[in-house]
């Protein structure tokens, strides 16, 4: 299949390479040069734009920030879009801008699909990403054979938006359940308790869950955690505040009470404010420890 990428970033390099190796032939276009040239490499074909992507394509794969960034891509891509064509949206963004981008490309006959991906930069590299997505039953059949080169599981939730409102509900529980490890890890190790035998514990309990297994904020605790390797981004402090913001838009706008993700939101601001947005989301959980150690002086 002739599939486009627009936007090799840390998801969208490993998602190509995935596409290449699967067979596809994959016309690129990014924002900076190095990641064009780093798809190249691998066998990617240069797409020049957004709009050279498209052109090239049966399926286009978008994967960029932000609701404006999409909009942009967007705008370029539509004087190339036809019947025939799929754009398929994998970034987190606004479930009513997406709506809107569904409208747009709907117009010029191309079929449109948000598809936000779960799993991190990991799931990105071995290929299997969760998408939830939103959007016609007949553009995902479509599109499938694409997202299936860099996907474990494809879930069809329903119509325009749902498929970003589904990703946001997993990324608010995603991010309450940090702040809790994290406390709990400060608790534990304020008491002595060694905090591998704490994760011992917990993930044979109720606790357990994907925070608890793989991000206990404290250094040497677990080897592949961020803690333990500079805190190296498997999804950036930056890009968790960046989604509870659109969570928090979306529950105000359908009268929804967010209390949890408000609280998190506020400690991704302080972690924000210490300069860990580029880190892992997880260094909210080196607020906590410094709170802690203020504290008890």
């Amino acid at each position: 299949m002739r599939v486009g990428f627009v936007g090799l970033g840390a998801m969208g390099l490993p998602m190509t390479r995935n596409l290449v190796e699967k067979g596809h032939t994959v016309t690129v276009a990014s924002r900076s040069r190095p990641p064009v040239e780093a798809a190249m490499a691998f066998g990617a074909v240069d797409g020049g734009d957004a709009a050279g992507v498209a052109s090239a394509s049966e399926v286009t794969v978008i994967c960029v920030p932000s609701s404006p960034d999409v909009a942009d891509v967007v705008d370029t891509m539509l004087p190339m879009l036809r019947e025939g064509k799929v754009i398929v949206d994998c970034s987190t963004i606004s479930p009513s801008v997406e709506r809107e981008q569904h409208g747009r490309v709907n117009e010029t006959g191309a079929a449109y699909l948000e598809a936000p991906v779960s799993g991190g930069t990991v799931g990105a590299e071995r290929g299997t990403l969760t998408l939830m997505v939103g959007g016609s039953a007949g553009a995902l059949d479509a599109a499938r054979p694409a997202l299936e080169a860099f996907s474990g599981l494809i879930v069809h939730v329903g119509g325009p938006g749902v498929g970003q409102v589904a990703k946001l509900c997993n990324n608010l529980i995603y991010a309450a359940q940090m702040l809790a490890t994290s406390e709990a890890s400060v608790m534990a190790h304020e008491a002595g308790i060694d905090l591998r035998v704490l994760h011992q514990i917990l993930t044979a309990s109720t606790a357990d869950c994907t925070a608890v297994r793989t991000r206990i904020p404290f250094e040497g605790v677990l080897p592949d955690a961020p803690a333990s390797n500079d805190w190296m981004p498997g999804f950036m402090t930056d890009l968790m505040a960046k989604d509870l913001d659109l969570a928090l838009e979306h529950g105000a706008a359908n009268g929804l009470p967010l209390l949890s993700t408000a609280l998190v939101r506020q400690v991704l601001t302080m972690a924000q404010a210490e300069g860990f947005g580029r880190e892992d989301f997880s260094a909210l959980g080196k607020v906590i420890r410094s709170l802690a150690n203020e504290s008890s002086e």
